[in-house]
């Protein structure tokens, strides 16, 4: 089969998609309250990465060809995602920090933007990044109109499967939410666990359903004004969400808090869980052999009514307001963002990203067609939970949606509990 070539999201696409996140987004914060220094300091500039997995992102590939033009050097440290989140305030504020850092669009950027932890790169935006769609330029952007990220690729979310098991169960995708839930009840009544999920590491995962949920049910500007704080975590409405969610638990993994993000892959890969909602970054979570088995679908439907929206998270670099190296720095960020630079990620990346840059040339794999089309023909598009509500809620959404899954009787007094800890969050922010 051939699949078209991907230049990116048009600008006229990506401004309706990204238009919602935008709308949902106040910045909050200015950049660069000390000057970078003019000449830079001796030495490499280190790129803080927290692709530590087998999927990389590349990096390592997007190194090498920069450091080969002998424009300066850059060193590649990786650390795990987890603790990574937790310590890149740290990183931030340090005397002496990192120079550049992968990180992605939304509150979570904004909100190192307005403790003036971030460098100001609104000259590599000028001078190697006109052609990038407006809409992905102000999502980079801090309330002082600077650009302080750049935006290297975005991805989907879907209901992933193994093709080859769901043709030994018997069963196809479902697009409604009453097909999903009798999809569940065959899987299991054939001694399948339908649904993977591994929370005792990666609780984070757990939001995803959250928000898939209450924008099928609730549509995307409740969700966004949710997140913003323009709506309660104990509103009626959120309720609905957690009684949908009670719908589908007993079809999880019975062992779900207890199980780790790998073993959870695992079962899924050996057959064992029919199915995972999660991002396109899945496909460096299983073994090489399942991979061409991989196949999703769009997390299903609830009210018809509702205008269908969907997660694409946007993806990219930010760089410390504190770099001894500004000027090598945004030489790597420039190149980052060129259309050499960005086929390098595609291409390590495979069938798990689109690129930013829309002068991108590749060709793209089934899943990755099959995403960008789902994206772009959603009314709206939201980031993820922490993107658009602030890492700071990320916490909060954790310890609410976890107890839910083993106490679900509890749902009002673990909203109740969940409202005053995003409203202290949000204080505390």
């Amino acid at each position: 089969m051939t699949h078209r070539s991907h230049r990116g999201l048009t600008a006229l696409a990506i401004a309706a998609a990204l238009t919602t996140i935008l709308a949902g987004c106040v910045a909050t914060g200015g950049s660069g309250a000390v000057a970078p220094p003019k000449k830079d300091a001796p030495g490499a500039a280190i790129l803080q990465s927290r692709f530590s997995d087998e999927l990389k992102g590349g990096m390592p590939e997007l190194i090498a060809a920069f450091n080969a033009k002998g424009k300066g050097k850059v060193t590649l440290n990786t650390i795990p995602t987890e603790t990574y989140r937790q310590q890149l305030p740290t990183f931030l504020t340090a005397k002496n920090p990192p120079d550049t850092y992968t990180w992605f669009a939304g509150e979570a950027t904004r909100a190192f933007a307005n403790q003036n932890l971030l460098l100001n790169i609104s000259d590599v935006w000028d001078k190697n990044m006109t052609k990038f769609p407006s809409a992905l330029k102000a999502l980079s952007k801090n309330d002082k109109g600077q650009e302080v990220f750049v935006p290297t690729n975005y991805y989907w979310w879907g209901m992933y499967y193994r093709k080859s098991e769901f043709a030994k169960l018997g069963v196809t995708p479902p697009k409604t939410w009453d097909e999903f839930i009798t999809l569940s009840k065959t899987i299991k009544s054939k001694g399948v666990t339908p649904i993977s999920i591994g929370l005792s590491d990666n609780p984070w995962l757990a939001s995803a359903w959250f928000d898939y949920l209450d924008v099928r049910i609730n549509g995307g500007k409740f969700h966004l004004d949710l997140l913003a704080g323009k709506h309660q975590f104990d509103d009626p409405k959120v309720k609905l969400v957690f009684e949908k969610l009670k719908e589908v638990l007993p079809y999880f993994s019975k062992s779900a808090l207890g199980v780790s993000y790998n073993q959870s892959m695992s079962d899924l890969a050996q057959g064992k869980a029919a199915m995972y909602l999660c991002g396109a970054f899945i496909s460096g979570a299983v073994p090489k052999d399942v991979k061409g088995d991989l196949g999703f679908f769009q997390f299903p439907i609830i009210d018809p009514s509702v205008p269908v929206v969907e997660e694409a998270p946007a993806d990219g670099f930010i760089a410390s307001a504190g770099t001894t190296r500004p000027n090598l720095t945004k030489r790597f960020l420039a190149f980052a963002a060129s259309t050499e630079g960005q086929e390098i990620l595609m291409k390590a990346q495979g069938d798990a990203a689109l690129a930013a840059n829309p002068d991108v040339h590749i060709t793209l794999g089934p899943l990755a067609q099959q995403g960008k089309e789902m994206l772009e023909s959603a009314a709206q598009v939201t980031q993820f939970f922490n993107r658009d509500a602030g890492d700071a809620l990320q916490p909060t959404a954790d310890a609410a949606l976890t107890q839910f899954f083993s106490q679900p009787q509890n749902v009002d007094a673990i909203l109740a509990t969940w409202q005053k800890a995003a409203a202290k969050a949000r204080a505390g922010s």
